[in-house]
């Protein structure tokens, strides 16, 4: 039988999975967790109370002024020790500051209670002090709300658990088979659907664009699965969810689709999610951000960010003043904002783009860690999460 703590002492800094997961598990989850945080962490401390209370955990608080000070810290875990020495307790050694790291196990260690540590890599728990305890890997059992709330992010709605309807199917295997033949063409007809926004109906189609054959075959392509309708010299959609199907949620369905259909085969995807609307108030002001798609592997998170606009190019004035951002820019500053406010070095980010990217945008994916499948490679987007997971 798993050895398990009546109360775990988590110290609340910036990492919040190696503290959540632990206290969710249900052969590890403790009576009490006690929450050591300083003044600026307060919020922090209510995003963890949040998920842990209705889960049936009681919580703590032991207030800290400075996450630095070591010998400060250190009197106030003593203080908390004498207070709970003869109680089951346990110090999760995975987060805090290295100073509250440090003065936790110190006293701990006089105290001669039980250490373990979160591998944020493995997520496996390992045992510091009794190393007689074996180690475990902890329960893939948070879903994204509880997940992303522990970040401090209020899941403001989440989009509908689907992928591609079955009758468009075909539609959207043509057009990933068929990138290279269609990018041109479907990026014209993006831009149309964005135009459509407010009413439905697109601005006057212009006489090149009449004329351009390709344009016109993806038109009657999606007309034909009663998407839209070509009159007037416009494009009318048959409601919200047809233009944005058409203006690039087909893209977005097909990234879900697949990495729904990958639980099978990975069975530590935990939960899968798509156009999830997150908002962030640390500040007194609310900032809201969309995930195309996330999931979770063995929790840890992942995003996907999914485009179907045509990323131009950079102008050649721009480029001789290295001081530029290609539109490509854009989506990749905002999977790493995304990543370092939502799980840090745990969470993974990837760019999927029907369109390819510049040499400049493809280094700076590289140089800020962002995983990209653009144009050409969607055709093996499934085996390329794969890899994306396994790494």
């Amino acid at each position: 039988m798993m050895f398990k703590p009546a109360i775990h002492l988590c110290l609340v800094h910036n990492t919040a999975t190696a503290n959540v997961t632990p206290a969710l598990d249900p052969d590890f989850k403790p009576q009490e967790v006690i929450l050591l945080h300083s003044p600026d962490k307060e919020y922090n401390a209510s995003c963890l109370e949040a998920i842990l209370k209705p889960s049936g955990v009681k919580v703590f608080r032991w207030p800290i002024q400075d996450a630095r000070d070591v010998e400060h810290i250190r009197d106030s875990i003593l203080e908390l020790m004498v207070e709970r020495e003869t109680q089951d307790i346990a110090l999760n050694a995975s987060g805090g500051t290295r100073p509250m790291s440090i003065a936790a196990y110190e006293i701990f260690k006089e105290f001669n209670k039980p250490i373990f540590y979160v591998h944020p890599e493995t997520d496996y728990v390992s045992w510091i002090n009794q190393r007689h305890l074996p180690s475990f890997n902890v329960a893939d059992k948070i879903k994204l709300p509880a997940f992303l709330q522990a970040h401090g992010a209020e899941v403001g709605s989440l989009g509908e658990r689907s992928g591609v309807p079955k009758n468009l199917r075909s539609l959207t295997q043509d057009l990933i088979d068929n990138v290279e033949a269609l990018a041109k063409p479907l990026a014209a007809l993006n831009w149309l659907a964005q135009q459509a926004e407010k009413d439905l109906t697109t601005p006057v189609l212009t006489e090149s664009q009449r004329h351009w054959p390709e344009l016109n075959g993806l038109i009657q392509r999606f007309a034909s699965e009663e998407l839209l309708t070509d009159q007037d010299n416009r494009l009318h959609f048959q409601d919200e969810a047809a233009r944005f199907f058409v203006n690039g949620g087909w893209l977005e369905d097909y990234t879900y689709s697949l990495v729904y259909g990958l639980r099978g085969e990975l069975p530590k995807i935990q939960d899968v999610g798509r156009s999830i609307e997150i908002i962030r108030d640390t500040t007194g002001k609310s900032v809201k951000n969309e995930l195309d798609v996330a999931f979770l592997h063995n929790n840890h998170l992942y995003i996907i960010e999914c485009k179907t606009k045509r990323f131009s190019k950079p102008k050649p004035a721009d480029i001789a003043s290295q001081d530029f951002d290609t539109p490509g820019a854009d989506a990749l500053y905002k999977l790493d904002t995304l990543k370092w406010m939502l799980g840090g070095v745990r969470t993974k980010v990837m760019l999927v783009s029907y369109h390819p990217l510049s040499s400049w945008d493809r280094q700076r994916a590289h140089d800020l860690g962002v995983e990209i499948c653009t144009a050409q490679q969607l055709v093996r987007l499934e085996s390329t999460f794969k890899r994306w997971i396994d790494d």
